[in-house]
């Protein structure tokens, strides 16, 4: 790919993928290592605010830049997750639009519970395995002066939005990842900001969408058909990703239904699942919280992990993935996605 210019800042790297359309694309350490960007036309958008107000700042600061001083008119959030919503502070001066589920998912994350677990850190003796297990996974973040914004606008249909002569779709796909999954698609300039419903190179899950996840994906590759992909996690993609992230999801749904019956617990029904494709992605033992978010949601019970009991099962995942698959688990550099 191609690419303008590239703003390098100490946490995200801005990287121009069209004329004035610039994704932040953060290093990967753990699950709240995501991705953001901006449309430096018209008024201005903003498309999430990654998980804190200092790498939110640093977004401000670039767009800044870039527009000789301005300020952009709208944000824009992919979902609800505290790691593409928790920057809003930032521009609460902006107009923020939302799916309508947002509010409500939001619920289940609490700030000044993740703010205490980042401040006890990975190692604390105060913590649950549960607690350690995200401290580890939040290092490189700081929720100091971190609220939840409330957004001016909540949408349930698909919307077009004009920043002077250019025009931006918001698309309406939930549930695929969350229940408040939005793209943001530029069909001149064929660039796709896609949130979590593309998360490049690292196993995902869905809370409740896996079925329809699919279907959005197809949708992706069929309809939108995009030249550039901005995931929500991950390097810049083309469609070459999103199909296979679409196999990825049919194998699941294939080799669960093969392998479920109604005894079997979701840690074992992982190990039966065959992923020998996709041993490239790292992180493959997070396959267990897939596979358990969909058990649950067979049974009729809460679909939510329960998240002291997942670092032993990923340790164990981890373990024996390792010795089934051996040396075709390939190693990864997290500083890989700023390398373009």
């Amino acid at each position: 790919m191609k690419y303008g210019r590239i703003i390098q800042k100490p946490r995200v790297k801005f990287i121009e993928v069209a004329d004035d359309v610039f994704a932040g694309i953060s290093p990967y350490h753990g699950i709240s290592w995501a991705n953001a960007g901006f449309i430096n036309k018209g008024e201005g958008l903003v498309y999430d605010t990654f998980f804190d107000l200092f790498h939110a700042r640093e977004m401000r600061e670039t767009f800044m830049e870039v527009s000789n001083g301005g300020s952009p008119a709208y944000v824009v959030n992919s979902h609800y997750n505290s790691d593409h919503a928790w920057g809003n502070k930032v521009f609460e001066d902006a107009c923020i639009i939302m799916h309508k589920e947002a509010s409500r998912e939001r619920l289940t994350e609490n700030i000044a519970w993740m703010d205490s677990v980042i401040r006890r850190g990975k190692d604390s003796p105060e913590s649950t395995p549960g607690e350690r297990f995200f401290a580890a996974e939040f290092e490189g973040f700081d929720l100091e002066g971190v609220e939840w914004v409330l957004p001016n606008i909540e949408i349930k249909d698909d919307i077009n939005i004009r920043l002077g002569d250019t025009e931006v779709m918001i698309y309406n796909v939930a549930p695929a990842h969350s229940d408040s999954d939005l793209l943001l698609w530029m069909p001149k300039e064929k660039v796709l900001f896609a949130g979590d419903v593309v998360f490049n190179g690292c196993t995902a899950y869905s809370e409740e969408g896996t079925l329809n996840w699919v279907k959005v994906l197809d949708r992706i590759i069929d309809e939108i058909k995009p030249e550039i992909v901005v995931p929500g996690h991950g390097a810049i993609c083309g469609l070459d990703f999103v199909k296979e992230q679409r196999d990825y999801l049919l194998n699941l749904i294939s080799e669960f239904n093969k392998h479920y019956n109604d005894e079997i617990d979701s840690l074992s029904l992982t190990k039966q699942i065959d992923i020998s494709h996709f041993l490239h992605w790292i992180q493959p033992e997070r396959l267990y919280v897939t596979v358990d978010i969909l058990l649950k949601s067979k049974r009729g019970l809460p679909p939510l992990p329960i998240w002291n009991e997942v670092p032993a099962k990923l340790e164990d995942m981890k373990a024996f993935l390792a010795g089934k698959y051996g040396d075709q688990i390939k190693p990864w550099d997290p500083l890989s996605v700023w390398q373009e």
